[in-house]
C-alpha cells in the first residue's frame, strides 16, 4: 500500500545533542514528549549560480536542512530543563533565566496515517523558546497549544540532516526509539535476555553483549536509574555489575539497560531471588 496522506503526528522523542571540542557529537537517550499536535517543516537552502560564456556555467543547490514549527499540547518541564535550559530550584520552582543556552536535540517521530509506519529522525534541531499565551474561558472550551519554531540543520560531524526507516523486524526499526540511529550503526544484542541474582549465593552479574561492529558502553541503567560506575567492570561491550548493586533489593524482576556509543541499547531482566534453605 502506498502512502496517500500524512496525519496524526505521534511518538515524538528528543535526544539532547552534545558537541565536544574537535567536532565529536554524541546523543542522549531519546525521551518521549507526549501530546504531539502538528509539525510543519520547509526545506532551507539556496541556489548558487556562476555565470561564464554568457550562460549559467555552474549551479548548485545548498542543503541547509529545514525550518518550521513543532506544536505540542504542552511542553513538559523535563524538555524545558534538558533543552531550553530552565532550572528547577530547591523549592521545585521552574525558572527561566536570560543567560541560559538552548541546546540542540535529535528529533524522532512518526505519522499515524503512514501506511508503512515509517520512523523519522532529524539529527540537529534547535528550537526557539515557545510563546506564552492564554485566553479567558468562554462558552466553548478551546484547547491552547504550545508551538515553537525549530530549525533542523546538518549534523556537525557527519553532515546528515535526516533519516527514515520503514517498518520491519530489523533492530534499526524495532529499537529506533531506544538510541539515536547513526549511519551504518552496529546491531547490539544481549547473549541472554534473563539473568538471576541469588541472595543465598551472591555473585556479580555479567551482561554479555554481541555486536556486529565496534562500540563501547555509554551508560548502564537499573530500572531507568544509572548504576554508579564504581560498581561496574566494562570489557568491550560486556558489563559486570557488582553484587552490591542487587544485595539490598527486594525479591523480584529488575530491568538492566546497557546503552552504547554506537547502535541500539540492550535490555536484560535480572531476577533477584533467595534460595536460602
Amino acid at each position: 500500500m502506498e502512502n496517500k496522506v500524512k496525519f496524526g503526528l505521534k511518538n515524538v522523542h528528543y535526544a539532547v545533542v552534545t558537541e565536544s571540542p574537535g567536532g565529536v557529537v554524541s546523543y542522549g537517550t531519546p525521551k518521549h514528549i507526549p501530546g504531539a499536535v502538528n509539525m510543519t517543516l520547509d526545506a532551507a537552502g539556496e541556489s548558487v549560480q556562476f555565470y561564464a560564456d554568457d550562460s549559467v556555467y555552474f549551479e548548485v543547490n545548498t542543503n541547509n536542512g529545514y525550518e518550521g514549527s513543532l506544536e505540542m499540547a504542552l511542553i513538559p518541564d523535563e524538555f524545558r530543563v534538558d533543552v531550553l535550559g530552565d532550572v528547577i530550584d530547591a523549592n521545585g520552582v521552574l525558572i527561566e533565566n536570560r543567560d541560559t543556552v538552548v541546546k540542540k536535540f535529535a528529533l524522532l517521530f512518526e505519522f499515524d496515517g503512514d501506511a508503512k509506519k515509517t520512523r523519522h529522525i532529524m539529527y540537529s534541531v534547535l528550537p526557539t523558546r515557545p510563546s506564552v499565551s492564554g485566553t479567558t474561558r468562554t462558552a466553548t472550551k478551546e484547547p491552547q497549544t504550545e508551538p515553537m519554531n525549530i530549525t533542523a540543520r546538518p549534523a556537525l560531524d557527519t553532515g546528515d540532516v535526516k533519516a527514515k526507516v520503514l517498518q520491519s523486524e530489523d533492530t534499526a526499526y524495532t529499537d529506533f526509539y531506544s538510541a539515536v540511529y547513526l549511519k551504518n550503526s552496529p546491531t547490539n544484542s544481549a547473549d541472554e535476555s534473563a539473568l538471576a541474582f541469588d541472595k543465598y549465593d551472591p555473585a556479580d552479574v555479567d551482561v554479555l553483549v554481541t555486536s556486529t561492529g565496534t562500540t563501547v558502553v555509554k551508560n548502564v541503567l537499573l530500572d531507568g536509574v544509572p548504576i554508579a560506575g564504581v560498581y561496574l567492570t566494562v570489557n568491550g561491550e560486556d558489563v559486570t555489575i557488582a553484587q552490591a548493586v542487587f544485595a539490598d533489593l527486594n525479591l523480584g524482576d529488575y530491568t538492566v539497560t546497557v546503552e552504547f556509543t554506537k547502535g541500539n541499547a540492550v535490555t536484560v531482566i535480572v531476577t533477584v531471588k533467595d534460595t536460602t534453605p
